[in-house]
């Protein structure tokens, strides 16, 4: 951190939320909240929180230093004030004055009410949160923690496909039970492992049919016989807060040839994307070798059909975090961890979409999702 102060004639960086929502936050202090708290990146990290909190962050956060809302008055500062923004930025004002903070850094998502108040003190530069690349790089403990929630991941994703390989096709449709197996029947068989595993989720695609054309659709509803089915779990565990990513297209029936073909391009793009991601090369280069591959395929990128987004993104405290495997794919150093997840996908036939996630090492990659490729079940 004092090497990115020094670069930018910094005394200190300062955020200021809750560590539920902003990764950052817990990433430099490890102290998880849901209630707004300060925290002041210097040569060591002080925080700074409400008095009910005081006691709780000493114990279970990794900052140097935690002081109390209530050493800076806030209480009297509200009273006189009668503004939580102004009596909360007058604090602040003290807080920072005490560190001998002149010129200060922010990050560019920093509350703009109390950007308005500081820098009638101080010199405040909106700058790129240096945690964000910091955490880019993981530790073997973060690797370890991310495989073991795409452990948990893989459990949930067997659950789905058992549950939509038990299925009869009849007509246009799956059924399970004498009833037709819908995206809110598989999604709650993923929730409910994930659970059971000490994992949380949200927004879970389970995306069938034509659906599936849009690589963000959730899926609602039947899920269609003899289509591709998308399934897409990102969990995070409840503990150690780190997410997985995992992605697999399956079908129940009879697959018709396009949509083999179209399995057949994925898999060999991504097969592709994955011996290409290795240190000093960059994820724009993984990315271009995808879109190759798609295109000596058969399938080239157009307008809202076919691979219509990036190869990948980095995992960690957030489930999309740096690096990017795309167009502005930045270089990719030993222990990023990415995925690598092609797709194609067209409005007349669905989509498919393959993803595994990757340790980047000095000749290659360490694949951290063991879980077979299989269209038709």
């Amino acid at each position: 951190m004092q090497i990115f102060l020094d670069r930018h004639n910094l005394d200190g960086f300062l955020f200021v939320g809750d560590s539920i929502c902003d990764a950052d936050m817990y990433y430099l202090t490890h102290f998880l909240a849901g209630d707004r708290f300060a925290a002041l990146a210097q040569e060591k990290t002080t925080l700074l929180v409400s008095s009910m909190e005081t006691g709780r962050a000493e114990k279970e956060s990794i900052a140097d230093k935690c002081l109390s809302t209530s050493q800076y008055k806030i209480r009297e500062k509200l009273k006189s004030s009668e503004n939580w923004e102004e009596a909360y930025g007058q604090m602040l004002a003290e807080f920072l004055q005490d560190h001998s903070i002149k010129h200060l850094g922010v990050p560019f998502r920093f509350p703009a009410g109390l950007y308005q108040h500081l820098i009638q003190d101080f010199a405040v530069t909106v700058l790129e949160s240096p945690a964000s690349r910091f955490r880019a790089i993981k530790t073997i403990k973060e690797i370890n923690a991310i495989a073991d929630t795409q452990r948990a991941c893989e459990r949930a994703m067997r659950q789905a496909i058992h549950l939509i390989g038990s299925c009869e096709p009849r007509g246009e449709l799956l059924y399970h039970d004498d009833m037709p197996l819908t995206s809110e029947k598989v999604r709650s068989a993923i929730d409910i492992s994930l659970l059971e595993d000490g994992c949380e989720t949200m927004d879970t695609i389970i995306a069938g049919g034509l659906q599936a054309a849009d690589p963000h659709a959730r899926g609602t509803g039947p899920l269609a016989a003899n289509a591709p089915i998308v399934i897409d779990i990102f969990p995070r565990s409840k503990s150690s807060r780190y997410f997985a990513d995992m992605t697999r297209t399956v079908l129940k029936g009879e697959a018709a040839l396009e949509v083999e073909e179209i399995y057949e391009a994925v898999c060999l793009a991504q097969a592709e994307g994955l011996r290409a991601v290795r240190a000093g090369a960059s994820g724009k280069e993984v990315h271009s070798r995808v879109s190759e591959v798609f295109r000596d395929q058969g399938y080239p990128e157009t307008e809202g059909q076919g691979f219509t987004h990036s190869t990948g993104h980095g995992v960690g405290l957030d489930v999309h975090e740096k690096p990017s495997l795309g167009e502005a794919g930045e270089i990719l150093e030993v222990n990023h961890v990415v995925t690598v997840e092609p797709g194609l996908y067209y409005p007349d036939i669905g989509g498919v979409r393959m993803e595994d996630m990757v340790v980047v090492k000095k000749r290659g990659c360490e694949n951290l999702t063991h879980f077979e490729k299989k269209l038709v079940l």
